[in-house]
C-alpha cells in the first residue's frame, strides 16, 4: 500500500481549486475594530436596513468613505409615488378632454387636479 502524499495533483500543474484570487488593489486586508453601545447599534442597524446594502460591513465602509448615501424610498414615499403615477394617467385623460371641450369648460376639474398635485409635491418637498 502506497502512503498518501501531501501534495495535490492539481498543484503540480499550477492550477488551484476554488474562487480566483482578487487583484492586489481590490483586497481588503486592514481591519479597524469599532465598538458600539446598544443605542448606537440600534441607530446603525436602522440606517443599514434603510440603505438597502447587503451587509453591515459594506454599509460602514460606504458611510466612512462616501458619507452621502441615498436610502431607499419609505413605504409612505412609495405610496405617494404610486398616487402620482395614478394621477398622471388621469391627468393625461383630462388634458385630452381639455383639447376636445376647451379649457374653460374644464376649469373646475383643472383646479381639482392642480390641488392634488400640489399636495403630493408638498409632501415630497417637506422631506
Amino acid at each position: 500500500m502506497k502512503p498518501k502524499t501531501t501534495t495535490k495533483s492539481n498543484l503540480k500543474n499550477g492550477n488551484r481549486n476554488g474562487r480566483p484570487a482578487l487583484p492586489e488593489n481590490e483586497k481588503q486586508s486592514i481591519i479597524r475594530p469599532t465598538k458600539f453601545n446598544k443605542e448606537q447599534d440600534a441607530v446603525l442597524m436602522e440606517n443599514f436596513h434603510r440603505s438597502g446594502l447587503s451587509c453591515v460591513s459594506e454599509y460602514i465602509r460606504a458611510v466612512s468613505l462616501n458619507p452621502k448615501i441615498v436610502p431607499r424610498l419609505t413605504e409612505e414615499e412609495l405610496r405617494i409615488a404610486r398616487a402620482l403615477s395614478g394621477f398622471s394617467n388621469n391627468f393625461n385623460q383630462f388634458v385630452r378632454l381639455c383639447h376636445i371641450h376647451g379649457l374653460e369648460a374644464m376649469a373646475a376639474e383643472a383646479e381639482f387636479y392642480l390641488g392634488k398635485f400640489r399636495c403630493l409635491f408638498g409632501k415630497f418637498n417637506n422631506d
